[in-house]
């Protein structure tokens, strides 16, 4: 008997010690469930946030919802956006009917292309602690749009406590003094304190957009396809059917751009929404599409030399001045000069420097640019002369306006379209009183094969919008430039011509919460509504080809 009810009790009591453990285990899996969530929501809240792109603002930094196309002349792959975006509720519209579009680097038809609709990036973003890092010029930043209240995605352009202009597609900044720079009108593009904003090397980079490529010649020859360079001097082959480029002969010879394709602020991606002429001018538009002249531009070509005493010389004239790199391999050596595009005017010295010297069937990569008020030479991607700081050259707003346009101060002044001047500026929203730039390869001392010829232009401000009724953009006239306070920023899009930002916002209803933060100036953001910054693709577009959806892995990138 005794041993029956020790039995029975022990039974009892270790049934009861069981429950008490998965009641207890129980409790903690909910506990570490509770704490994880928590944990969760506060580094989603305090340090990183996925955000999905919605619009192409920012293309082709950041691609919103688009469409992928390859083209059959050369396998050249670009994105367009959807055809339009229903009103401000920023829903793309169906793609419908055939597709045709315009294969950019070839101007060929591709015929009916690919109508399959992705969805835009995914990013993370590193919220913005005050204690550990403050926004930075250039950085892509999300924020809360001050009058709807939705997450943005824009670059940041302008700081606190600055003024700012927006002269030829670039930002000029000066910081603002009370009194001494509260003058608007020309007279205050003419301060000589006013400063170019110039990018780092990795933010220039990111932000250079194909014009051309010869990579992308066609395949086969194409009666349609003229080459956008001529060979100058006997002995070149390939310059208009092939993607290499030789020359043969022993004097000196050149690369010049023709005009069959002009330098411009054009941008693919907003190709099916406006019609998308190659050959389209300031002079004369493509209906719906009014493209700007542009004059920051990069060069660049991998040329193999088949004689050691080959130089390159790039050339980029513009805006009144003549830029140029002299590049001799086989000596090893590099410099830019600079002069004032006038005959008989002499060059001038900006810088120079030195590379590993190159011999008979090396390949040597050069690229030439001029960006941002400022000029760079690179051999096989390293920075040899020139720079943001050694290669700058100073032009105020006034300045750089006559130059683009060819007009005097008083003429600028005195041309203004109807209106008051302020809401429509008129004469620098004109993109056919911009003068066009060319560009050219010296070549002197023997042969050599040129590939990857290309020309590539800098991201491109613009003075007006194609969607607005109004021609008015801030910081694009002298009479209408924003002045930031200590706690504002300005935000533009990097596909300008398509975007929505500081430049255009318009007053109007603010959200109640938001309006106890902000100032009453419109078209800035206040430090308080900044999200944080943009550093990572982790989910690009969906690539979408035919019936095959995938993700398009190759372009997990930073961004800068």
């Amino acid at each position: 008997m005794s041993t029956q009810t020790n039995t029975a009790s022990t039974a009892t009591s270790s049934s009861s010690t069981g429950t008490h453990q998965k009641q207890v285990g129980m409790k903690e899996t909910i506990t570490s469930l509770v704490i994880a969530l928590m944990l969760a929501l506060i580094f989603r809240g305090f340090v990183v946030e996925g955000f999905q792109i919605p619009t192409g603002s920012m293309a082709p930094t950041l691609l919103g919802k688009n469409i992928r196309h390859t083209s059959p002349h050369n396998g050249y792959s670009w994105t367009t956006g959807p055809w339009d975006m229903i009103a401000q509720s920023r829903v793309p519209a169906k793609v419908q009917g055939p597709l045709t579009v315009t294969d950019p680097m070839t101007g060929l038809d591709q015929g009916e292309s690919n109508r399959k609709l992705s969805s835009g990036d995914r990013v993370f973003v590193l919220k913005y602690l005050p204690m550990l890092h403050e926004p930075e010029r250039w950085d892509v930043v999300v924020f809360k749009n001050p009058g709807t209240h939705e997450n943005y995605i824009k670059r940041l352009v302008g700081l606190p406590g600055e003024q700012l202009a927006i002269v030829d597609g670039d930002f000029f900044t000066r910081k603002y003094i009370e009194g001494q720079t509260a003058v608007t009108g020309w007279d205050a593009w003419e301060a000589s304190d006013w400063e170019v904003a110039r990018k780092s090397e990795r933010i220039q980079r990111v932000m250079l957009q194909d014009v051309s490529n010869s990579r992308y010649a066609p395949v086969a020859v194409d009666p349609g396809y003229r080459s956008p360079w001529d060979g100058v001097g006997n002995g070149w082959d390939g310059v208009r059917t092939s993607s290499e480029y030789v020359y043969s002969g022993s004097g000196d010879a050149k690369l010049v751009w023709n005009g069959t394709k002009p330098i411009t602020d054009r941008y693919a991606y907003n190709q099916i929404r406006n019609s998308f002429d190659l050959s389209a001018t300031p002079e004369n538009p493509t209906v719906g599409y009014r493209p700007f002249y542009v004059s920051d531009i990069a060069l660049s070509v991998d040329m193999k030399m088949k004689e050691a005493d080959v130089v390159a010389t790039p050339m980029i004239s513009a805006r009144g001045r003549q830029f140029r790199a002299v590049v001799d391999p086989g000596a090893g050596t590099a410099r830019v000069e600079m002069r004032v595009d006038t005959e008989g005017a002499a060059w001038v010295s900006m810088d120079s420097g030195s590379f590993g010297k190159r011999g008979v069937n090396d390949v040597v990569g050069i690229e030439f640019w001029h960006v941002d008020q400022s000029l760079w030479v690179f051999i096989d991607g390293d920075l040899v002369c020139g720079g943001a700081e050694k290669g700058a050259y100073s032009m105020s707003p006034i300045e750089r306006a006559q130059a683009a346009t060819g007009m005097t101060r008083e003429e600028l002044q005195a041309d203004r379209r109807a209106g008051d001047g302020v809401t429509r500026p008129g004469v620098l929203s004109r993109p056919e009183i911009y003068k066009p730039a060319t560009v050219e390869w010296g070549f002197a001392g023997g042969g050599f094969a040129l590939h990857n010829v290309r020309v590539r232009r800098d991201i491109s401000y613009k003075n007006m919008s194609d969607d607005s009724a109004r021609d008015a953009t801030r910081g694009g006239h002298p009479d209408f430039f924003p002045t930031l306070t200590d706690k504002e920023f300005f935000m533009c899009g990097d596909n300008s011509p398509r975007s929505l930002d500081s430049r255009l916002w318009e007053a109007g209803s603010i959200v109640p919460w938001v309006e106890e933060l902000i100032d009453d100036q419109v078209g800035t953001v206040n430090r308080d509504l900044v999200v944080g910054k943009a550093f990572v693709v982790y989910w690009p577009s969906m690539l979408k080809e035919g019936k095959m959806a995938a993700p398009d892995v190759g372009r997990v990138r930073w961004i800068w």
